[in-house]
């Protein structure tokens, strides 16, 4: 093997740190709501040294601002006079253009709209926030506002979703373009030694022992849906006369979801805590926490209860059943009175049933919901964009585009063909390498091939349906060429959590530290290649392997007989690693002969690849089998087209002129 280098350093040279995104937050105001302290939670988390974080405010400056402000976050008031004061627009719009921002993300529908009209052509990559699935009540307002989103989307790089339900709505009933819609969700911070400590808690709030505490926590709004929890909660006290409610937030409809209470003749059983910062120390107290929204984005207190072991119980609607299974981490029931009230009956009723409930629910959240790993994809979304933006090439991307809506056919590819993607790096690169693809980008189209019902199979089984025309519509295939290390760390867990194999072809002789690609032989940060421990564990993990030569010198440069050994040299060393026959190649730089095609059959090959782009179908040349290539360059919208078939005659097109690059 080759020496290490030192992080940073190759050949004595230090790598220069790559500068941190500048992100410009938007926002109404900062109180102390659902949206903006989850975002005070992240801007914890987020590294100064890859993200620096400003905020602006329209409204108000808010409780969180000073928060904001002690972890150097500067806090901006652009005040709006009125309602549709349009002298903010150019005031917003001076602070965009002389903050030097990389990225403007506005979250909620006032900043959402203000503050997109403001950033109009100006050159910071430009992403909205949608918080909340499209709201059934108010048609008319709604209606009003999704033709406003979908003006605005025309200008807007990316559309930030916390829910898969939510992103679900925001494409089909607020009509914004897939390929600009992206999800995150919403993480927490876990204490390091879980416990709750019920009975304290309850003293400290007063609270008799003995009672079945429940909880509502959320704004007094419409969408919170408190005059349906009031009427549900008569039915409640009859059975459990000992229940006690508390309401924690404040707004609008606090004054009649208090006349509510007096009517019903509840004061006994409700108290009102106001607006608290103690969230955690509440949930402690409660025997049940409730959540009867009528709709919802993903309610970050729901989170935090089922992480601290509080059982829920929940209406299911927006994104709340992407996180919560019924009678599994919590109940759920429909947004109406007479199934609210059965659902808090039956789980005052069975507190056993509910703890065990609980439990389930607080490993579930812990293990997908830990905010560290939130600020990872909000980290790598960010430098994402700033990458796509990069590789922008204004007339040929006019050009592709074009290109795209000729020959795109929308849906799955028919039944009986076959498209192979090809890439390479899968890593957080912060130059201009079109080999190179995010992490973040690569699990995006992860995420597409599955949403959108792809069959992505194994190479080895989808080369013999090929042959035998069983392939579903919809197949697809994943390969890798040279045997980079990101593909064991980056590009495996991704491949393993969507379920999907890939066939990787490594450069045997990088593997043995015998030489690296010319493309990166003079790079300042060194780029690793896979092990051969690395090669057995992900064979053992269902990804194949295939041959990709022993040194990747060009075919078409060598002898036939030094054309032969390459091939057999590789293909020798990987059987031997991975206890597998290798029968798939892959041409370096797709550059081969007529002539290499006996060589491969003398060496029981059954196929090879090119990388000529296009898909392959029963009868195609098995020694030049077509290959898609994924590149750095590529947003989610050059991806879906490609998938498509959108971009195959451009590729061919470019080939021709400029050659193999790799």
């Amino acid at each position: 093997m080759a020496a290490e280098h030192p992080a940073g350093i190759k050949g004595g040279e230090q790598m220069t740190p790559p500068r941190p995104v500048h992100v410009c937050h938007l926002f109404p105001s900062l109180p102390l709501h659902g949206a903006e302290n989850h975002f005070l939670k992240l801007s914890r988390n987020l590294d100064p040294a890859a993200i620096r974080t400003s905020i602006v405010v329209l409204v108000e400056r808010g409780e969180l601002a000073p928060d904001f402000e002690a972890l150097g976050i500067p806090v901006t008031l652009i005040k709006k006079k009125s309602r549709y004061d349009l002298s903010v627009v150019p005031r917003i719009r001076a602070h965009l253009r002389n903050g030097g921002f990389d990225i403007i993300h506005t979250h909620l529908f006032t900043a959402n709209f203000w503050g997109r009209l403001a950033a109009l052509r100006l050159r910071p990559v430009v992403v909205s926030s949608a918080h909340n699935v499209v709201p059934k009540e108010r048609p008319a307002l709604v209606r009003v506002e999704n033709f406003l989103d979908r003006l605005l989307s025309r200008a807007t790089d990316a559309i930030f979703c916390v829910t898969g339900q939510v992103m679900q709505s925001m494409k089909d009933d607020a009509g914004l373009p897939r390929h600009k819609l992206v999800t995150i969700e919403n993480g927490l911070p876990f204490p390091e030694n879980p416990g709750r400590s019920k009975s304290i808690a309850r003293t400290r709030l007063s609270l008799p022992e003995r009672a079945k505490v429940m909880a509502v926590i959320g704004r007094f709004s419409t969408q919170k849906n408190h005059a349906g929890f009031l009427e549900a909660l008569e039915a409640v006290v009859k059975e459990h006369p000992e229940a006690v409610v508390l309401f924690v937030g404040e707004g609008e409809l606090e004054p009649s979801v208090r006349e509510g209470v007096a009517s019903r003749r509840l004061s006994g059983q409700v108290r009102f805590l106001g607006q608290r910062r103690d969230i955690p120390e509440i949930l402690e107290a409660l025997d049940l926490l409730v959540v009867p929204s009528l709709w919802e984005g993903l309610p970050n207190v729901m989170l935090e209860a089922m992480a601290a072991e509080v059982p829920v119980v929940a209406t299911a609607v927006g994104g709340i059943p992407d996180v919560m299974t019924h009678r599994k981490t919590g109940l759920m029931c429909q947004p109406v009175p007479d199934s609210l009230s059965q659902a808090m009956v039956w789980a005052l009723s069975h507190p056993d049933e509910m703890e065990q409930m609980a439990g389930a629910a607080s490993i579930l959240i812990r293990d997908r919901y830990d905010i560290k790993n939130t600020a990872r994809r909000y980290t790598g979304f960010y430098r994402t964009l700033v990458r796509q933006r990069r590789f922008s090439r204004g007339t040929r991307d006019v050009a592709r585009r074009g290109a795209a809506r000729l020959f795109s056919r929308p849906g799955l590819s028919p039944s009986g063909t076959l498209r192979v993607l090809m890439y390479h790096r899968i890593t957080d690169d912060p130059g201009a390498d079109i080999l190179t693809v995010t992490p973040f980008a690569f699990f995006e189209q992860m995420r597409w091939l599955k949403e959108e019902g792809y069959t992505v199979l194994p190479v080895t089984e989808a080369l013999w349906r090929l042959d035998e025309g069983t392939l579903p519509a919809g197949s697809v295939c994943l390969t890798f060429d040279d045997g980079y290390r990101d593909n064991f760390t980056e590009a495996a867990p991704v491949l393993s959590r969507h379920g999907y194999s890939a066939m990787i072809f490594p450069v045997t002789g990088f593997v043995r530290g015998e030489g690296e690609h010319p493309r990166y032989r003079h790079s300042p940060v060194p780029v690793p290649y896979l092990t051969v421990e690395q090669i057995g564990q992900m064979r053992a993990a269902g990804i194949e392997f295939g041959c990709h030569t022993h040194t990747h010198r060009l075919l078409t440069d060598l002898s036939e007989n030094e054309a032969a050994f390459e091939i057999g040299q590789a293909k020798k060393l990987l059987e031997e690693w991975t206890n597998a026959p290798v029968r798939v190649f892959s041409y370096p730089n797709g550059a081969y002969k007529p002539a290499h095609f006996p060589i491969l059959e003398a060496q029981s090959f059954d196929a090879a690849f090119s990388v000529r782009p296009g898909t392959n179908r029963s009868g195609s040349p098995r020694w030049e089998l077509r290959r898609t290539e994924v590149s750095g360059r590529d947003s989610l919208r050059d991806f879906i087209d490609k998938m498509r078939g959108g971009l195959d005659v451009w590729h061919g097109l470019y080939q021709g002129v400029k050659g193999f690059y790799r």
